[in-house]
């Protein structure tokens, strides 16, 4: 007999399934200004945020001096 391949364990979910009790929200970009349009703007990542349901962590980022 074969055995069970890892796709089909996904499947039945138990220790796949995400970890969603404790999310801290989707990841969000800004919206678009004249200074995102028209060149670029400088960030400094002030935190990173660990999310349990995701795979990767999240960076929260405070834009200097955008346009008004």
């Amino acid at each position: 007999m074969g055995r069970v391949i890892r796709a089909q364990r996904k499947g039945a979910g138990s220790v796949f399934k995400s970890h969603t009790h404790h999310r801290k929200g989707p990841a969000k970009f800004r919206s678009l200004d004249y200074g995102e349009r028209n060149g670029y703007l400088k960030g400094v990542v002030t935190e990173i945020i660990h999310d349990p349901g995701r795979g990767a962590p999240l960076a929260r980022v405070a834009f200097r001096h955008p346009f008004l």
